[in-house]
């Protein structure tokens, strides 16, 4: 258990509690791998609705929240969060895929996201933004602590200042005690603002002798830019209110120290009875979590700037390479087949070779133009029938279901989704592709489509006999660029790439049932069709 060491009297700090906001377990499982390492209180919740079930009852230093969730998403979640006022101000950071498109982004912070984690996640990275928000959550909480301990101490001692008034003998014997062993700075002024008894902590706090201070007055030690907030408090004073004012003051060596004063006056005999407080290491410490505030938001949006030309840097990529791209295959193919006499059977080879290539490289380039455009691309979600879909599907890939001999059985009726008809076709189309590729060799191909209802979205199965996946690698196998059979099974490794983000920009998620050598059972869940 860490202490404040500053002076003042130490404070335990408890551990913190930390959300994370996930439909998946396995990445809460991650998330938690990651953060349990600051030794805080870690609090999982698999739904925005169980999130907010847990704010009802804890307080949280920083809330990690998954964007792509059924049923209530993140940016909803977030927005529910935001309008309860215990909650407004506590820090979210949103947990997305590294291409989350540029107004998404900046839908979260309009939410009053401080910051996105884009997977794959970088450990450390998301230790360290964790943290950030851990310390100054124990920072924020130890001033409160403090402040709520000064103001209990200030105001007991208040109240006795102001017992002490009504016998003036007494009074003066037991100031004089108060005086000589407080650890506070206490004093008596007149309405000059001249000290008139000082106590001896004064000397140890500013520097000056007890007379140099008697021929000052507080005005002459105040800084200048706090004169002006001195001379109304002093004001007030004259009229009988007792004030409370923060302010820097001058030491003998030149420097300001910060002080905490709370004045009472006493009218009859024109003295302000004076209790003030050191708050210097306050006021460095809050200056601190400033400064560090500050130093985050510029790089969130450095971040944000950086991710925005990344974005761009792979359309550009994708696009401008095809056109040499194609120059090349072309002249590959004239080789091939208007050079085959002059050129021999290596000369063949290599000139084939070179088709094939490019012809990968081209449909890889095409993957990574339709993965920047579904990154992009504004997605307008509308009711959707899934028998079109599928027909459409079917008809687009009917030469390569026959050359297969491929069995395709669709389970009606088939449940209306609400998604963008263009990315779910795409998805689905992935799917079936895969479905078909990844099959034995001697076996025929036997692909089973469904879909059943969950609470508030549809989830759509296609499930097949191929060589299905071992348990180790079910989570790469959405990854970019993963490929788990390289040279058996022709392929770029973007397709379920393409199924997984546009499933994520559709708001809903994708998952699978496997075991290797038993074939494969994808599903992909969307919102049901609003009444």
């Amino acid at each position: 258990m860490s202490k404040a060491t500053n002076g003042h009297a130490a404070f335990d700090l408890p551990k913190v509690n930390i959300l994370i906001v996930d439909d998946r377990d396995d990445k809460l499982l991650a998330l938690e791998a990651v953060i349990s390492t600051l030794n805080e209180n870690i609090v999982k919740a698999r739904s925005g609705k169980e999130a907010l079930r847990h704010l009802l009852q804890t307080d949280f230093a920083v809330i990690l929240l998954d964007v792509a969730m059924p049923g209530m998403d993140g940016f909803e979640t977030a927005a529910l969060i935001r309008k309860r006022p215990q909650s407004e101000l506590t820090p979210i950071i949103f947990v997305t895929s590294l291409n989350a498109a540029e107004n998404q982004i900046v839908e979260g912070y309009s939410l009053g996201a401080v910051d996105y984690i884009l997977s794959p996640i970088i450990p450390d990275v998301l230790k360290t933004k964790v943290s950030v928000f851990v310390e100054l959550y124990k920072k924020t909480d130890q001033i409160k602590r403090q402040a709520e301990r000064i103001r209990q101490i200030e105001q007991a001692e208040h109240k006795r200042q102001l017992a002490e008034a009504v016998d003036r003998l007494e009074m003066e014997t037991q100031r004089n005690r108060f005086f000589t062993l407080s650890i506070d700075l206490l004093g008596i002024a007149d309405f000059t603002g001249h000290f008139l008894q000082l106590n001896p902590t004064w000397e140890k706090i500013l520097g000056f002798t007890e007379a140099e201070l008697k021929s000052k007055s507080g005005f002459d030690l105040v800084h200048p830019e706090d004169h002006g907030a001195m001379c109304e408090q002093m004001k007030a004073l004259q009229k009988g209110s007792t004030v409370y004012f923060e302010g820097r003051y001058c030491c003998k060596s030149g420097s300001y120290r910060w002080l905490a004063w709370t004045a009472a006056p006493f009218l009859s005999e024109k003295l302000i009875y004076i209790f003030a407080r050191d708050i210097t290491d306050k006021k460095a410490t809050e200056g601190e979590i400033k400064s560090l505030n500050s130093q985050l938001t510029k790089r969130v949006n450095e971040l944000s700037e950086i991710n925005g030309e990344l974005e761009s840097f792979n359309y550009s990529i994708s696009h401008d390479l095809r056109a040499p791209l194609r120059a090349m295959q072309g002249f590959a193919h004239m080789l091939v087949q208007e050079y085959a006499d002059v050129l021999d059977d290596t000369g063949k080879q290599f000139a084939q070779r070179i088709v094939n290539s490019s012809m990968y490289m081209d449909t890889l380039l095409h993957d990574l133009l339709d993965y920047s455009r579904l990154t992009r691309s504004q997605l307008e979600p509308a009711h959707i029938t899934l028998e079109g879909v599928l027909s459409e599907i079917v008809a687009q890939h009917r030469k390569d279901i026959n050359d297969r001999s491929a069995e395709l059985q669709i389970a009606r009726p088939l449940l209306p989704v609400y998604a963008h008809l263009p990315t779910l076709r795409q998805v689905l189309s992935n799917l079936i592709t895969n479905s078909m590729k990844f099959v034995d060799s001697q076996k025929i191909p036997s692909i089973k489509v469904w879909t059943e209802k969950r609470e508030g979205s549809v989830r759509i199965w296609v499930e097949d006999n191929g060589i299905g996946i071992a348990k180790e690698h079910q989570d790469r196998v959405f990854g970019l660029f993963e490929r788990l059979h390289t040279r058996e099974y022709p392929g770029t490794g973007v397709g379920l790439a393409l199924v997984r983000k546009g499933v994520e920009r559709m708001g809903g998620c994708v998952g699978l049932e496997s075991e290797k050598g038993k074939g494969s059972r994808f599903w992909v869940e969307l919102s049901e069709c609003p009444n």
